[in-house]
């Protein structure tokens, strides 16, 4: 049995096409994993990655402990059932599933025998075992398919689309086949397909792509109650999300939608409380979604929500047994029953009678709608609010968010007046939390292997390279919180806490601990003020997190064979260490020393010292509890965290360590992430 880890696995083909992008994704021991996706989304080629039938372009997959990117596919002990079955028609189904076993040469012919028994009577095909496969159906085909895997013990099973050629009621029953044996074997299972009924029934967590990349990465029901964007609210269920046009305005404690040749409907303001406050201008057009069984049609709904109510018609119905998918028409004027923009879509009991042209009156849950930004057709009612919009009253040096007042740092020296503050949700900080990390001795990650150059190779060295500094001196704390505020709620998603705090009746969510109390009252906090933008009177940005500087991978003789490598940063040379040589010779064997690279480090990455980068201090931002040093490298800034004797200012030349165990490498030209 093992775990997956795949970072950054990238499939490119001639022309820069990319099939598979950024692909990043942590895979646990007897996890049940579907990718889903339409056709020429990657989800396939992701598979034939897994199983070393395709060769990666970039990235690293793990499998349990052991990198396998270079492994050959026999050796990875994974199995894999395809598409078409790809059975030998000559063999019998008993020589098929003990093919496999056969070519290994360390069993017994007792010992295969035994295991081709076992994984028969699992499924139910010991009385087909003298067969060929032309004698069998469909479904036993595949489930010989499924035997010949079992067999092996494989520490993964993935499946490339392993039902889509069998009938309906086929599909369903090996559905639960393969559910029984994923839990019998108690093993990994990677599944593709592009139907959405297999993934939601299925799969544990489900991967959705679109294009080469992942769109979300969730459990079946958060997929279904919080799509990320549209295209997953609309790709997962059956029939698909209803989508408007609408706009968005504040009334009171409701926020009134207009949308579908003008129909309003008042929702109250609670249930779209994760949705910033610049959508509700009633006149940014965003995109409303419901899905068809939020529209309700039955008479007590109906009458318990008058304000979400609407007046429509019938156009089509399809009567599937079960229930009844009804087509509606919001347009009176309209009689097209395509997805003109007011279309309507419910499903109701199949008990109840309509008829086509019949006038219906319907009504939205509340608390099932999705609002999705028009543009960038990201929701913008996220499960975790990525940013809180807040406006603030500036007096002092101090800010005033309805009641809840905080002292502003000097990197924020605003003149009295009202401002509008982006504030993330990540960027509260609360007592006890802290930047302390563990490194193990030896650690490929940590180790930078460097040997003297010899006085023959010297004229073929580095000149004033120089051996990284220790991870550990790059260390920092994070501060506590300083304020006593109340939280409002507390709501676990996955391994993350997400607290609610109510700012002058102005909802604010913050990412807390996972360890926090669902029912804590209180707590101090702080907020991170360089991760805050300001508009208004004086607009001032936040603190930019993210420096890039441009960089190669440089090499130094050493022996006849051996080599010192290196990674040169604008022009100045650090020793490499284990972990990022091999990320760069896995991405790209020889040519690592061709490509250009760009390195990207936050400020804590980064440290003034005595030999490094040479750069120029622009000025020194001030955020109270910690400092940075503005400063340029030839045309590019850098931001770098103070620490405690960094005594500088504006106009001083000083250098720049990287912490290169901490580093991000991009290959520029392509656009392909290597760490």
């Amino acid at each position: 049995m093992a775990s997956l880890s795949l970072k950054h696995i990238y499939k490119v083909y001639d022309g820069g096409v990319k099939a598979v992008n950024d692909f990043c994704m942590e895979i646990e021991d007897k996890e049940f994993i579907v990718f889903v996706g339409p056709s020429g989304c990657g989800k396939s080629t992701t598979l034939r990655m897994i199983a070393g039938l395709e060769e990666i372009t970039a990235g690293e997959l793990m499998i349990g402990d052991e990198v396998v990117n270079d492994v050959e596919p026999k050796d990875r002990n994974i199995a894999m059932v395809f598409q078409n079955y790809a059975l030998y028609p000559h063999m019998t189904v008993r020589e098929n599933m003990a093919f496999a076993l056969r070519l290994r040469k360390d069993l017994s012919e007792e010992e295969i025998m035994a295991r081709v028994d076992e994984a028969a009577k699992k499924l139910d095909i010991a009385q087909f075992l003298d067969r060929k496969p032309r004698a069998l159906s469909g479904g036993q085909r595949q489930r010989v398919s499924l035997g010949r895997a079992i067999v092996r013990s494989p520490k993964v099973f993935l499946l490339d689309e392993p039902l889509s050629n069998l009938d309906a009621k086929l599909r369903a029953q090996m559905r639960t086949e393969i559910s029984k044996l994923h839990k019998q074997l108690a093993t990994t299972f990677i599944y593709v397909t592009h139907d959405q009924v297999e993934a939601m029934t299925m799969g544990t967590r489900i991967v959705v792509m679109k294009l080469g990349v992942v769109q979300q990465i969730d459990t079946p029901k958060n997929l279904y109650d919080y799509p990320g964007n549209k295209f997953v609210a609309g790709f997962i269920g059956t029939p698909q999300m209803n989508f408007f046009d609408a706009t968005l305005r504040k009334v009171g404690d409701e926020v009134e939608i207009t949308f579908a040749n003008d129909r309003k409907v008042l929702v109250p303001a609670e249930c779209l409380v994760k949705a910033q406050s610049k959508y509700f201008d009633g006149e940014t057009v965003v995109t409303l979604g419901i899905r068809p069984e939020d529209v309700h049609y039955d008479d007590e709904f109906v009458a318990a929500h008058p304000k979400t109510a609407l007046d429509t018609s019938v156009g089509i119905i399809e009567a599937l047994g079960s229930e009844s998918i009804v087509y509606c028409e919001l347009d009176p004027n309209s009689d097209s029953i395509s997805d003109s923009g007011t279309r309507l879509v419910l499903k109701v009991d199949p008990r109840i009678q309509l008829s086509v042209d019949q006038p219906i009156k319907v009504a939205l849950d509340p608390t099932r709608i999705h609002l999705f930004d028009h543009d960038t057709e990201v929701s913008i009612m996220p499960r975790v609010p990525a940013v809180n919009l807040l406006q603030g009253k500036v007096k002092g040096g101090k800010v005033d968010f309805g009641g809840i007042k905080f002292d502003l740092p000097k990197a924020l020296a605003l003149s009295d007046g009202e401002y509008q503050f982006a504030i993330p949700s990540d960027a509260f900080r609360f007592d006890g939390q802290g930047a302390n990390e563990e490194i193990a001795e030896g650690d490929p990650k940590h180790t930078v292997p460097f040997d003297e150059v010899p006085e023959k190779y010297r004229k073929k060295a580095f000149v004033g390279a120089i051996c990284p500094l220790p991870h550990s001196e790059f260390a920092h704390e994070v501060p506590g919180g300083a304020l006593s505020v109340e939280v409002k709620g507390v709501e676990t998603i996955g391994k993350t806490k997400l607290l609610r705090f109510d700012f002058g009746g102005a909802p604010v969510f913050a990412i807390g601990n996972q360890d926090f109390r669902d029912d804590l009252k209180k707590i101090n906090t702080d907020i991170d003020w360089k991760k805050v933008s300001v508009a208004g009177g004086e607009e001032l940005p936040a603190l930019n997190l993210f420096n890039v500087l441009s960089a190669k991978m440089d090499k130094e003789r050493t022996g006849k064979k051996d080599f010192n490598f290196g990674i040169n940063v604008e022009g100045k040379i650090f020793y490499c260490t284990e972990y990022v040589q091999q990320k760069l010779f896995n991405a790209a064997g020889r040519k690592a020393f061709d490509i250009r690279l760009d390195v990207d480090f936050d400020p804590y990455s980064v440290k003034l010292a005595e030999d490094g980068i040479s750069a120029v201090i622009d000025s020194i931002v001030d955020y109270g509890a910690e400092s940075f040093a503005v400063c340029k490298v030839g045309d590019k800034i850098v931001n770098v965290y103070l620490r405690e004797g960094d005594n500088v200012s504006a106009g001083d030349s000083v250098f720049l360590a990287l912490d290169v165990s901490a580093v991000g490498i991009v290959e520029a030209d392509r656009g392909i992430r290597i760490i």
